[in-house]
């Protein structure tokens, strides 16, 4: 009976085992293999995957770009510094030859010649040479500036500087006008009496920027700004440009007078301040006139202005394109990616000129103010 019963059991164990090898070893042929979920999660994560790196990539790309354009930024500045150091060279050089004569054209630009006879041909050569010298990728170039016309704030007298501020300032005759010329001579005076319109210590001392008056000349032509009331539009000339109006040259700010213009209407308008008087007719250049003449007494003060640019499209100074500009036309300047300028003021001393001022990588403006002549062909 017990052998009966484990033959049951071993039977019934037998038919499972059977049943269940069956059904995995033969599947019906009627059901198509499919992927499973798991294969599927995989391959959306792959995805993803890829696109995280590319934006990645991209970004990085991206990066890297901004950071060789800096580097070159860099590397231009530093080489344009380096240029405009050598063109300071060049100028000094030049200054300091021995037994020179100077010249000068209708728009300023001075050139100092060892001797008279060809002298022409020698400044043609100069100004050749001055628009700029090959160094490695980039040019070093400088030109020296006269400004006859020039007006010293320091030496203009009280009657003078209410002419200069109705021609450049277009500040007409009355307390405005008296106000600001007694307080730039009491800013320049050496005594502390205030004048009837004036300012002196005790008035800027109640300032809510309280400063000191200085009591003596103007050290620079900004500081003219310290002084009660003149304002950055009265100096530079902002919303004031330059125009003719009775035969001179109005507008264009303080700093435009100051500075100097070489242009006939620039000199009317010294004329005019400093004597009073109004020209009955256009100024007008001579037809006969010469276009370098030699400056018979060497001036107190040069303007030096020396610039390192890469170029993009430069002049290059060929004779043929330099035969083309008339007399009474300057050279072109060159176009350039970028640039550095040195901006100098050279006073006289002895038999050289020394270094008055020195402004590193000066601003446009300044820079069109000194080589400003006349009035801006689109503005007339």
């Amino acid at each position: 009976m017990r052998a009966q019963l484990f033959k049951n059991i071993s039977a019934r164990v037998d038919e499972r085992a059977n049943g269940r090898t069956g059904a995995f070893c033969s599947p019906p042929p009627h059901l198509p293999f499919t992927p499973t979920q798991k294969s599927g999660s995989a391959l959306i994560m792959v995805l993803a995957v890829v696109v995280v790196l590319a934006v990645l990539i991209t970004g990085f790309g991206s990066n890297m770009k901004g950071e060789v354009k800096a580097a070159g930024g860099h590397y231009e500045e530093a080489l344009n510094f380096q240029l405009a150091r050598s063109a300071v060279a060049l100028a000094r050089m030049e200054l300091n030859r021995k037994n020179t004569t100077l010249y000068s054209d209708d728009f300023g630009n001075a050139f100092f010649i060892a001797g008279k006879e060809d002298y022409e041909s020698q400044i043609e050569e100069m100004m050749l040479y001055r628009q700029g010298l090959e160094i490695g990728r980039g040019l070093a170039s400088y030109r020296i500036i006269h400004k006859p016309n020039a007006l010293d704030p320091n030496e203009v007298s009280q009657n003078d500087w209410h002419r200069l501020l109705e021609v450049a300032c277009g500040i007409e005759e009355g307390e405005e006008r008296n106000a600001l010329v007694d307080a730039f001579h009491d800013w320049i005076d050496s005594d502390n009496l205030t004048r009837a319109n004036g300012a002196e210590e005790e008035f800027y001392q109640d300032l809510d920027r309280p400063r000191h008056v200085k009591n003596g000349p103007l050290s620079n032509y900004e500081e003219i700004l310290l002084v009660h009331g003149f304002t950055p539009e009265m100096l530079y000339g902002y919303n004031n440009p330059v125009r003719i109006e009775d035969n001179i040259m109005v507008g264009g700010g303080l700093l435009r007078y100051f500075i100097g213009d070489n242009s006939p209407e620039a000199r009317a308008s010294r004329k005019y301040i400093v004597d009073g008087i109004l020209p009955s007719e256009p100024s007008r250049r001579p037809e006969d006139a010469q276009r370098f003449r030699q400056v018979q007494q060497k001036p107190e003060q040069l303007h030096l202005v020396a610039q390192g640019f890469v170029p993009d499209d430069p002049f290059h100074g060929e004779e043929d394109d330099f035969n083309e500009v008339e007399a009474d036309e300057q050279l072109p300047e060159p176009v350039y990616q970028s640039r550095h300028i040195i901006l100098m003021r050279l006073e006289q001393s002895k038999d050289a000129y020394r270094i008055g001022d020195l402004l590193e990588n000066a601003a446009a403006e300044t820079i069109e103010r000194i080589l400003a002549y006349g009035i801006p062909e689109e503005d007339l």
